[in-house]
This record gives structure tokens, C-alpha cells and sequence, in this order.
């Protein structure tokens, strides 16, 4: 088999593993809650660890969000700049050529008109 070679950019990539993790804690977040909600007043202390490993889990997810939209904006002020840079070159090919261009039917015409 060949392996594949990714074209992705390595922010990009940790971005996809923070959201993967992110769906992960969400999971466990639930399913704890699930099983907090059903325990009886006689567990009350495994409820308040539950709890916290719930509030834990909830910063984790939070500070994970947070460089996933830090990544995205790094990633989208690049894409900004290199598009942004490919406009002026092109504008620069443009104007360019239109001035080579007029300059060439200027200079066929004063050579036909001797």
C-alpha cells in the first residue's frame, strides 16, 4: 500500500485532534451527568466528584475550544494575506501587460505610418 501524503498544515491537523477531544469530553460529560442525575442521596459524596470531574472536564472543553478558534483565526488571516497578495499581483500582470500592450500598438503604428 501507498501512503498518502497529507497536504494539510500541521495547525490545521491539531485543530481536527482539539475538536475530536472536544467531542470526547462532551461524551463523558454527558454520560456522567447521566449517571450523577440517578444516584440517590445516599452517594452524595460520588455525586459532588462527579460533579467536579464534570466542572473539570467542562474547563478542559472550554480551553480547547478556545485554540481551536485561535488556530481558525491564525489559518484565516493567512489565507487572508495570501489572497489579498495574489490580487495585487495579478492587478500588477494586468496593468502590465495593458501598458506593454498599448505601447506595442503605438509603436506598430508609427512604424507603419514611415
Amino acid at each position: 500500500m501507498e501512503k498518502q501524503i497529507s497536504e494539510r498544515s500541521p495547525s490545521s491537523e491539531g485543530n481536527e485532534h482539539r475538536a475530536y477531544t472536544i467531542r470526547i469530553l462532551e461524551d463523558r460529560v454527558l454520560r456522567l451527568e447521566t449517571v450523577a442525575g440517578g444516584l440517590s442521596d445516599r452517594y452524595e459524596q460520588l455525586r459532588t466528584e462527579m460533579r467536579q470531574e464534570i466542572s473539570s472536564l467542562r474547563d478542559q472543553m472550554k480551553s480547547l475550544e478556545t485554540k481551536v478558534d485561535n488556530g481558525n483565526r491564525i489559518v484565516n488571516g493567512k489565507l487572508d494575506r495570501l489572497i489579498g497578495g495574489r490580487a495585487v499581483l495579478t492587478a500588477m500582470v494586468t496593468l502590465a501587460t495593458s501598458i506593454l500592450g498599448t505601447g506595442m500598438v503605438h509603436f506598430a503604428l508609427s512604424l507603419s505610418t514611415h
